[in-house]
């Protein structure tokens, strides 16, 4: 047998030993996607992904930056309030 003869043209078996490769691929590629779908919606159903829930009027806010500003304007409000008692107390009756 000639080197020539042995590589020119690959058998039907050697073909689909490779083959074979690429669909366990595909076939664990489709398992993962399913896995993670699945998990996605346990994790939805379980309320543990997307957004919290709005918080109700009045409540305090969840979000750090937002808490921020709530406190930051308390103490103006505080500061102003103080300033005009201080005005308020220091006028001639």
């Amino acid at each position: 047998m000639s080197r020539d003869s042995r590589f020119s043209r690959p058998d039907r078996r050697g073909l689909r030993r490779h083959q074979r490769g690429w669909v366990g691929l595909v076939v664990i590629l489709l398992a993962l996607v399913i896995v993670a779908w699945l998990a996605k919606s346990a994790l939805t159903s379980y309320g543990l992904t997307g957004k919290p829930p709005a918080a109700a009027p009045g409540a305090p806010p969840t979000d750090p930056r937002e808490r921020a500003r709530a406190v930051e304007q308390t103490v103006i409000d505080r500061a102003r309030e103080s300033a005009r008692q201080v005005d308020e107390a220091e006028k001639p009756q």
